[in-house]
């Protein structure tokens, strides 16, 4: 086992990504229990954190309460318009009926002064 490896381990929180080349191998042991342990000599290791799948967790999590609290809110938004429609439709009705009783009275009052004129004659 010679030449350039990578060993990657994922975590909850990370990736951690392990390069490095062989050069040999300098042991092999067997413990008590079967198990075989091999040392090498390694060298031109480096080593990358990945944090960003966390990150990205956060993220979709964001939008997905962000894009519920929109959809709440236009809910909300909806229902406060639909009330003030029906407000100035109810207020249009009552605008309409007041229009209405001073066009009756002006009606009246142009009534009231004609019968007087001509009763009465001007002064």
């Amino acid at each position: 086992m010679t030449g350039f490896h990578q060993i990657e381990r994922s975590y909850p929180d990370q990736t951690v990504t392990d390069c490095f080349r062989v050069v040999r191998k300098l042991d092999s042991l067997e413990d008590g229990e079967g198990n075989c342990y091999d040392w090498y000599e390694i060298d031109r290791h480096y080593r990358f954190t990945d944090k960003t799948g966390p990150v990205a967790q956060q993220l979709v999590e964001s939008t997905a309460a962000l894009e519920d609290a929109l959809c709440e809110y236009d809910e909300l938004a909806g229902t406060r318009i639909g009330e003030i429609e029906d407000a100035m439709c109810e207020q249009d009705d009552a605008n309409d009926a007041r229009i209405s009783a001073v066009e009756d009275a002006i009606c009246e009052i142009d009534s009231i002064i004609s019968t007087i004129t001509t009763e009465g004659g001007t002064n």
